[in-house]
């Protein structure tokens, strides 16, 4: 795969691990809520709420398995342009932003450039709409995007894009448009990689779905911060059926001691613990088909 190092290590829409942590490491994010006696909400540190975005994967390694699953790209499985039309109010539109962008990083992986001109133009609409279109520099975008040579580049500068565009958002106190972005690139994600593993059972894939499980939790945590919002409020109801679901696949971490190694005349410590995760077909069909579901109510606005 063309300069996957550099693909993984640009994650898309500021997605990576950060304090050492790794991203199928679970914890106790209940211990993080305070309960706001004035209103009796829940509420969250901005520290802990930027830990716990930083923690989650990046579509583009989900895309990345997409791909080594030899699946062909399959311009079918993305949200029509068009629709972008029928989002009206922030909330919408910040969530669509964010499903946009997950397309994005597989448009990008498989390197469809073409696309990737078309689907930058309508992720600008909706930042414009939103007031955080000037960190696009799109006539950059648009001449590198005609060009599969300036692949790398293009990535670069979309992930920056983003990046700016969350700190602004989090800065001016509307953190709930960026937590709706995070989840919606989060969603339509894991519709391509469910959709893929329908089409061509991959058991590494079928992996990354069930791992999929503990990242739900995180961002149910991270939403529930903003349920008195009527259409997030909507929306955890939706991830409530995802979660019931996630909540039958097992994931066990098997701890097997840590041993030294030397490489290239270095000495390193080599981890032999694993996770094992265990998801039958019918739950794997059962989660594919709410995602689908979920996700379609989200693209028709209904």
């Amino acid at each position: 795969m063309k300069n996957l190092s550099v693909l993984l290590i640009i994650s898309f829409m500021f997605f990576s691990c950060k304090n050492g942590k790794t991203k199928n490491e679970s914890a106790d994010f209940n211990k993080l809520l305070t309960e706001n006696v004035d209103d009796n909400t829940l509420t969250i540190s901005e520290e802990s709420m930027n830990d716990i975005i930083q923690s989650l994967p990046s579509p583009l390694e989900i895309a990345s398995k997409i791909k080594e699953s030899g699946v062909k790209f399959d311009e079918g499985l993305l949200i029509k342009t068009a629709s972008a039309d029928l989002y009206t109010v922030d909330t919408e539109k910040a969530l669509a932003l964010g499903m946009f962008a997950g397309d994005l990083g597989y448009i990008n992986i498989y390197g469809k450039s073409y696309l990737a001109v078309t689907y930058l133009g309508t992720i600008k609409k909706i930042a414009e709409d939103l007031k955080i279109g000037q960190f696009f520099d799109f006539e950059t975008i648009k001449r590198m995007g005609s060009n599969n040579n300036n692949l790398d580049s293009l990535l670069y500068l979309s992930t920056l894009s983003f990046e700016k565009m969350d700190k602004y958002l989090r800065e001016q106190k509307r953190g709930k448009l960026s937590v709706l972005s995070v989840t919606g690139t989060w969603l339509e994600s894991l519709h391509l990689a469910t959709k893929v593993v329908e089409a061509k059972h991959d058991s590494s894939l079928v992996e990354r779905v069930a791992e999929q499980k503990m990242i739900l939790d995180q961002i149910m945590l991270i939403l529930s911060t903003y349920q008195k919002d009527e259409f997030i409020s909507r929306l955890i109801i939706n991830l409530k059926m995802l979660k019931t679901e996630f909540d039958k696949v097992t994931i066990n971490y098997i701890y097997k001691e840590p041993e030294t190694k030397e490489v290239n005349g270095r000495l390193v410590i080599v981890d032999n613990s694993r996770t094992e995760v265990k998801i039958n077909n019918e739950q794997l069909k059962t989660i594919t088909d709410l995602v689908e579901k979920i996700r379609l109510r989200i693209i028709q606005n209904s």
